[in-house]
C-alpha cells in the first residue's frame, strides 16, 4: 500500500503507534494484501514530534499505556483475522 504524500505507514503498533494513539493522535489501521497490518498516520509536525519523544524513551502511566496497546492489539488481530468486529472500526483492508 502506497501512502500520500500527507500520510506515512508505520509498521510498529505496539509501540509507536501506541504511543501516538496514547497522546491523541489517531491512526488507522490498515489490513495488507499479504495480510500483514499496518498503520497510516497524517503527517504533521505533532505527529514527528511525539515519535522522536517515543524514541527518547519517555516516563508515562504504564497501566494507561498498555491499556491503549491492549486496545490495538485487539483491533489489529481482528482485522488481520478477517473479523468484522473490533479492528472493522479501527481499520480497513488493502487488496
Amino acid at each position: 500500500m502506497k501512502s500520500s504524500p500527507d500520510t506515512f505507514t508505520i509498521t510498529d503498533i505496539t509501540g509507536s503507534v501506541t504511543f501516538l494513539e496514547y497522546n491523541g493522535i489517531r491512526c488507522q489501521l490498515i489490513r495488507q494484501a499479504n495480510g500483514r497490518v499496518v498503520a497510516q498516520v497524517e503527517a504533521s509536525n505533532e505527529v514527528y514530534r511525539l515519535l522522536a519523544k517515543f524514541q527518547s524513551n519517555p516516563s508515562l502511566p504504564i497501566g494507561d499505556f498498555l491499556s491503549v496497546q491492549r486496545r490495538l492489539r485487539g483491533a489489529m488481530l481482528d482485522l488481520r483475522d478477517g473479523h468484522n468486529g473490533y479492528g472493522a472500526r479501527y481499520g480497513k483492508t488493502v487488496r
